[in-house]
């Protein structure tokens, strides 16, 4: 997993006059970081010069090159530092950047599928720091729209773009209904009570989830809040065995409501989109999204500090 430059990025906004290209009387040295486009002297504002290199960033990069894509501190890291700049820009300009990047790459299978990679790797894939969806799809739907693209893979992307678009930060979480233990009597997200409710979608057969399950278990912050009624639990197994919900439920806090989707139709039709287990999600008192598909960290850190 490749960092953010963050201080090689100020400079190239804040510098006064960058030049990036050799003069063709001098010899080409091996490259052995990526160069970024020179920006205009006369652009002086942050503003200007991030609108510039979002838009132009991938200029000097040559995508038929297959070497410098098997060289991480060149097109990883280059990569890495583009995403970085996705925040701040302006969304017109990532539009234009992105349109960009992709007439560039197109005509070179090698380094357009390298894209779609990481891409994946660093704004899809929920266990990554830079994990996005938004930008993720703002980033795949160019690629999607591209002649380029094989049909595989443009139906891969529609569909993880379809997941994304469900539930959404700010939008109602999507109603489905489960029955709850021990008396497994039917209820629905909807009926769930709570200012706010934690949904933990899980599998107590994966690792990954017991690891997740004891840590919120452990958590004085979670535990403190559900004391004072100021959030709910509910957490959804979603594999369909009952056997096996029924004989780990009770290992789970008896101040949690503990259900399972018997129709698997949050999985399967799907409902939610569950890249990897556990899933998070935080909604508000009318279940509306506050944080997809979270981690603990970003969970407590919303707690602690911004809620």
């Amino acid at each position: 997993m490749k960092t953010i430059h963050l201080l090689l990025l100020v400079l190239v906004l804040t510098a006064c006059g960058s030049h990036s290209r050799q003069s063709s009387q001098e010899q080409k040295p091996r490259q052995t970081t990526f160069v970024f486009p020179e920006i205009p002297e006369m652009l002086t504002e942050p503003e200007q010069r991030l609108s510039f290199l979002i838009q132009h960033y991938w200029e000097e990069f040559d995508f038929a090159d297959t070497t410098l894509l098997a060289q991480p501190d060149i097109a990883e890291q280059g990569f890495v530092n583009f995403i970085a700049l996705f925040p701040q820009a302006v969304p017109e300009d990532l539009t234009a950047g992105l349109d960009s990047l992709v007439r560039r790459a197109e005509p070179h299978p090698a380094a357009f599928t390298y894209l779609l990679a990481q891409a994946e790797k660093y704004l899809y894939d929920p266990n990554s720091p830079f994990h996005n969806e938004e930008f993720y799809v703002q980033f795949v739907r160019p690629f999607v729209g591209s002649k380029a693209i094989g049909y595989a893979d443009k139906s891969r992307l529609e569909f993880r773009m379809k997941l994304a678009s469900m539930n959404r930060v700010g939008t109602p979480a999507t109603d489905f209904k489960f029955i709850i233990y021990p008396k497994e009597n039917a209820s629905s997200l909807r009926a769930t009570a709570g200012k706010e409710l934690l949904l933990v979608f899980y599998d107590p057969e994966c690792e990954g989830c017991h690891e997740t399950l004891m840590e919120l278990m452990k958590s004085d912050v979670l535990a403190q809040r559900v004391a004072k009624g100021d959030v709910s639990v509910l957490a959804v197994y979603t594999e369909g065995n009952l056997e096996v919900w029924r004989k780990t439920a009770p290992g789970l806090p008896e101040t949690w409501t503990i259900a399972a989707d018997t129709s698997c139709l949050v999985k399967d039709t799907p409902l939610y989109d569950l890249k990897a287990m556990p899933t998070l999600y935080l909604l508000d008192t009318q279940k509306n999204v506050v944080l997809k598909d979270t981690s603990i960290p970003a969970l407590m850190s919303y707690w602690t500090e911004g809620a």
